[in-house]
């Protein structure tokens, strides 16, 4: 009997982690430096054996080179951009990235479940104009892609089950009374109160229906059109030319395909 996606990926991810052995550049103090083709990955040395450091050094360098090839962010004639800084530390309430460095708590690299090809995708893929359903959504979904049919392991920032489980989250989430206050931020560029003092009340439901939103833009156009989008100076202005759809009819036909209460499809709107 084959083994399902999941468990396949999980063992294709152990041999892999058992054949690359990566050890320190430099350990300065407490520090711990790695460098890697595309990362640089710092670490506080107390925390970590040197074989747990060296397996995320390997997946952190490895995820920004999947996330480059799926989005057509390298190639041929195309110059890739400085090398990504990932710093794991403990103490961190979330993960964050900033221009090219990204911090990461220790406790959830330590238990794989860091959401480092999140804040990657953040990275490579900076959006012009903020949007942050857009680029939370996009992000979420990147992940997933990544983790399910390439490699690394998806980090659940707000939820689980990948790509093919995020509709069934996001219906679950409109019937919630957290999830419909949420709804209205969809499609805008504005963002909850309190969305980083309360994560599990404002920010779940956000990124739940944000991930499901860009898949259902995805599974419709394909992911090079959404990113297109995503890096738009304007992106409302620029939806309908670049997807063939205003964000509000995106919107509606989304909440038409999951059933929403009260919805109805607005194609060609």
């Amino acid at each position: 009997m084959p083994l399902p996606r999941s468990a396949t990926s999980r063992l294709a991810l152990l041999l892999t982690l058992a054949t690359n052995r990566v050890d320190a550049q430099e350990v300065n103090g407490s520090r711990a430096r790695y460098d890697m083709n595309r990362a640089t990955v710092l670490f506080e040395t107390g925390a970590f054996s040197p074989e747990e450091m060296g397996r995320f050094a390997f997946l952190a360098d490895r995820g920004i080179e999947d996330i480059e090839r799926l989005l057509h962010l390298t190639g041929p004639g195309v110059k890739p951009g400085p090398t990504i800084s990932f710093v794991v530390r403990e103490g961190l309430s979330m993960s964050r990235s900033f221009r090219r460095t990204i911090m990461l708590p220790a406790d959830r690299v330590r238990r794989e479940s860091a959401p480092y090809l999140h804040e990657t995708t953040h990275v490579l893929v900076p959006m012009s104009q903020e949007c942050l359903w857009l680029s939370e959504g996009f992000a979420s979904y990147v992940q997933s892609y990544v983790a399910e049919r390439i490699g690394g392991y998806d980090g659940y920032v707000f939820s689980w089950g990948g790509n093919g489980n995020i509709d069934r989250l996001a219906r679950r989430t409109l019937n919630s009374e957290p999830g419909r206050a949420t709804l209205p931020y969809l499609g805008s560029f504005g963002a909850p109160a309190d969305l980083f003092e309360k994560r599990r009340e404002v920010a779940q439901p956000l990124y739940v229906l944000s991930h499901s939103l860009v898949k259902f833009m995805v599974d419709g156009i394909g992911l090079d059109k959404v990113k297109t989008l995503v890096q738009a100076a304007d992106i409302a202005a620029s939806s309908e030319p670049i997807t063939g759809r205003t964000i509000e009819g995106w919107k509606a036909d989304w909440l038409a395909t999951l059933g929403a209460p009260g919805s109805e499809p607005a194609t060609g709107r």
